[in-house]
């Protein structure tokens, strides 16, 4: 983030207003006292410089948020390793592995979501499951 012109409060306050996106509140945790902080937090969302400033707060933080694809396939497969595990009775849940072996194949398929609606599900392939029941 480009520090020019930005103090210590400023920069606290842009931090939580880009999480709560209340200015007031944002104010006291940013350490403005109460008559202060109507004009300071006018001035600093009135600025353009704090304005980028608040935008790259913003970006860095959806980075963090990011979910991708092969983070969804890695838990897709703990689910199915987590469910095929046998015990003495058999598998352990094998509905929960179907459900996250069908997710896995969507994931992997590449299908966008207009095909995923109009496509029958893996289940409805396999003879003598019940899609509903599961």
């Amino acid at each position: 983030m480009d520090k020019e012109n930005i103090n210590i409060n400023q920069k606290k306050f842009l931090e939580n207003y880009a999480k709560t996106l209340d200015a007031e509140q944002s104010a006291r945790l940013a350490g403005y006292k109460n008559k202060a902080s109507v004009t300071n937090v006018k001035k600093i969302l009135d600025d353009p410089k704090k304005i980028k400033q608040l935008n790259e707060i913003i970006k860095q933080s959806i980075k963090k948020l990011e979910i991708t694809k092969a983070f969804i396939v890695q838990k897709y497969l703990k689910i199915i390793e987590y469910a095929f595990f046998e015990d003495e009775n058999g598998l352990k849940e094998p509905q929960l592995a179907l459900r996250a072996l069908d997710g896995l194949c969507k994931q992997l398929g590449g299908n966008k979501y207009e095909e995923l609606k109009t496509k029958k599900s893996i289940f409805e392939n396999i003879e003598g499951l019940d899609p509903d029941k599961i």
